[in-house]
């Protein structure tokens, strides 16, 4: 069994995806995963699971043999022997993956703790669409991890509705984040937020950001939340 701390719980389809980091006896050698269900060749939970952010569950977890890269995170939760130990409120999650960005996460980007630009994220093999859209391809070289935690040197706006192009689906309940450059004013990134945090019309400059990438042979960027 291994104690289980509930980093990131974002919607896939029309189920929900879950990020954790398992809890080492070593406090800075945390191992990041991507929660799959029991069942084989299953990514998503149902939307009614319940695992939320911050909570810290005891689980059984096995290795998923067929992973690829970017997934290297894929782990499968085994059977139905869940114990939820307790819940860290949102501050206390904030303050804990500082920690662990500082000592854990440096070897992997070394940005992580400071301000950077969208095209540092996922070590610069990020691209982007005609309109802005992340992500990344076996094209350009795949990232060996496919979650991280970064801060932003600008903020982030919420799109407005009438900035949506024709073809985009506006009724979707996902807001839009996009990231203007600071000299030119040029649109860089716009960034589809798959969390359940209420949106925010603006996300400040320096918030800690957790993105991660979608499956798919353009394994598009989404972000998962952030932490004030």
């Amino acid at each position: 069994m291994a104690q289980v701390l509930i980093v990131a719980k974002t919607k896939m389809g029309r189920g929900v995806c879950l990020g954790g980091l398992v809890l080492n006896t070593h406090p800075h050698q945390h191992q990041r995963v991507r929660l799959l269900p029991w069942y084989p060749r299953a990514f998503s939970h149902p939307m009614d699971t319940p695992f939320n952010l911050g909570d810290i569950w005891d689980l059984e977890l096995e290795e998923v043999s067929d992973k690829n890269a970017p997934h290297t995170e894929d782990m499968r939760i085994k059977g139905f022997g869940e114990q939820k130990i307790e819940t860290k409120s949102k501050s206390e999650l904030k303050d804990f993956l500082l920690n662990q960005i500082r000592v854990h996460a440096l070897p992997v980007h070394p940005s992580a703790l400071f301000p950077v630009h969208p095209n540092a994220l996922f070590n610069g093999l990020i691209r982007f669409t005609d309109r802005r859209k992340g992500y990344v391809s076996p094209a350009d070289g795949l990232p060996g991890y496919s979650t991280g935690f970064w801060r932003f040197n600008q903020p982030l706006y919420k799109k407005a509705s009438y900035q949506y192009e024709e073809d985009e689906d506006e009724d979707d309940d996902a807001a839009r984040y996009l990231y203007y450059d600071s000299g030119t004013g040029v649109l860089v990134l716009d960034v589809k937020h798959k969390g359940f945090d209420d949106p925010l019309e603006t996300i400040p400059q320096g918030a800690l950001l957790r993105f991660s990438l979608a499956r798919g042979y353009k394994c598009y960027l989404q972000l998962s939340g952030w932490f004030l």
